[in-house]
């Protein structure tokens, strides 16, 4: 057993992640994977020196998140050298399918390790190496850092250097950063931003997305997948005759057609989308592997029925603002700003819209060796809809990505024609008015969709909100609760986060609960309810 060296705190990040596992344990939603395919006389054993000497740089690439008290920490292990045995495959397209099977192992944040490789030989001098790590110990950036470091350090390692002396020490570690962040928010350096976002979100509305399918109890995550290209005539035109309304780059204008058509199709006018921030404003973080990236939501409001190019201007007035104010943790945000939460949804915005969101090169040299990363994407989502888009100039291209649990395929080619439909049409006139721009989503289903969820929901729940428990297991419910929440009572009405609450304090109430042998839906518990509505469900 490998020995622990320190616990510290987690970030805030890996705490939602760490609490997503306690619901699917098994899943590999969160598993981030490459494979760089080796063109070239392949050095093993030098490969195996400057893997492990990565993972001995990276504290946490050998950590473990772990429950203690009521905190959920990080615990580093001490390095060990890596063992990487050489498998076989026939050719480049098996390895690939192999690697995409090792991707697709779920980790045990727990147990670790957090990080796991795998080097199969199809040619005398062509291998793949595959590298699968926990998005609680990194992000897309993570695995830029990790290619850089390791051509670096294969190339010195072919020379025989002491790969402890090719790369400078790290100034900080990522456990750093997650205390850092805990102090800014405990020393309210960080109270600027909460109220930003409190003024910006303040009754915000939360429709749900029109889904073609009953949500699933426990979702598959498979996705539905359209391309989509954005032109670059249009694009350029749009950003011309915005141009009094300050710089708006290809990303905000993608992110206008976008809003419109989320705007247009769920009958809303306000509209929250989702954006990575690749959370790395200080100089010495961009060299750590590590989970930094934040999401960030956009409101965008179309109540006045706007012109296109008002749009244009309010999207990039609330970029630059979402931007300046994104320290602040989404998971933080969700809490502090107690939002409704709904059982298998992602609370605020259940839409993501994210360009370039990749940090590898085309391709690496190293000692004679060619590398040419692949990104193993896992077709699985972590939102309900995902745009994901790559730039070139003012080209945009990608494709759009829904749950096909919730979404069937004509859908998704329905929101990618819409996409581009609202684009065409305001670039040929940019004072156009949402409501009459062309939007085949909207056009064709909008008509056909029940607003049952969109509509206001009336609480059934009674007034009483003091009464007292009415049998064994309300009584065993309260009695957690009050523990929890530290209060002297609990009503079998009040709702969980409305009475102080919060995600650590419902997974205390599970493992409290586990301990006296009553097994609680995690799910259930990570969602509003009452402990009437829980011991119903018993």
């Amino acid at each position: 057993m490998t020995e622990d060296l320190y616990v510290l705190p987690a970030s805030y990040g890996q705490q939602r992640l760490w609490l997503l596992e306690q619901i699917d344990p098994d899943t590999p939603l969160y598993n981030e994977a490459v494979g760089l395919r080796l063109r070239g006389p392949l050095d093993t054993a030098a490969l195996t020196a400057a893997m492990s000497e990565v993972v001995a740089r990276h504290e946490v690439l050998r950590s473990v998140l772990e429950l203690e008290g009521a905190e959920v920490v990080q615990v580093v292990r001490e390095a060990e050298p890596l063992a990487l045995p050489v498998h076989e495959a026939d050719s480049h397209e098996l390895a690939l399918a192999q690697a995409r099977e090792l991707a697709a192992v779920a980790f045990d944040l727990g147990r670790g390790p957090l990080v796991r490789c795998r080097l199969t030989r199809t040619g005398p001098d062509d291998h793949l190496f595959t590298v699968v790590v926990h998005h609680a110990v990194a992000d897309g950036w993570s695995l830029g850092v990790l290619l850089a470091e390791l051509t670096a350090l294969y190339t010195e390692a072919v020379r025989g250097t002491d790969l402890s002396t090719v790369l400078p020490e790290l100034a900080v570690q990522y456990a750093d950063f997650a205390a850092w962040q805990k102090e800014r928010l405990d020393t309210g350096e960080l109270d600027g931003q909460l109220d930003h976002w409190r003024e910006r979100l303040a009754g915000v509305a939360q429709p749900a997305l029109p889904t073609d399918r009953v949500p699933a109890a426990a979702p598959e995550r498979g996705t539905v997948q359209a391309p989509l290209r954005l032109p670059a005539a249009m694009v350029r035109q749009l950003r011309a005759v915005a141009g009094d309304t300050g710089d708006v780059t290809p990303f905000m204008v993608a992110l206008a057609a976008y809003a419109v058509v989320l705007a247009r199709w769920t009958r809303s006018p306000d509209v929250v989308v989702g954006l990575p921030f690749a959370g790395r404003g200080q100089e010495e973080l961009e060299s750590l592997v590590g989970f930094f990236v934040n999401t960030v939501p956009v409101r965008v409001d179309l109540s006045a029925d706007p012109e296109f190019t008002a749009v244009l201007g309010q999207v990039r007035g609330r970029c630059v603002d979402a931007y300046g104010n994104a320290d602040v943790p989404f998971e933080l945000l969700v809490e502090t700003l107690k939002l409704p939460r709904r059982s298998g949804r992602t609370p605020l915005t259940q839409t993501m819209l994210a360009v370039n969101n990749t940090w590898l090169p085309d391709r690496a040299e190293a000692a004679g060796v060619t590398i040419e990363p692949t990104t193993l994407l896992q077709e699985r989502a972590h939102f309900e809809i995902t745009v994901d888009l790559d730039g070139d100039g003012d080209e945009l291209t990608g494709a759009v990505v829904l749950q096909a649990d919730l979404f069937t395929q004509e859908t998704a080619d329905l929101l990618a024609r819409s996409v581009t439909a609202v684009l065409r049409g305001a670039a040929m006139a940019p004072g156009t008015k949402v409501s009459a721009l062309p939007c085949p989503l909207a056009d064709e289903r909008a008509a056909a969709r029940e607003e049952a969820e969109t509509a206001p929901v009336t609480s059934m729940r009674p007034t009483g909100a003091a009464q007292a428990p009415r049998s064994a297991t309300e009584i065993m419910l309260a009695r957690l609760w009050t523990e929890v929440l530290e209060r002297d009572t609990v009503g079998v009405h009040e709702e969980f986060y409305a009475a102080g609450g919060n995600s650590l304090r419902a997974v205390r109430v599970v493992m409290r609960a586990r301990e006296q042998g009553v097994e609680l839906p995690m799910e259930r518990v990570l969602g509003e309810h009452t402990i009437r509505e829980l011991a119903e469900l018993l």
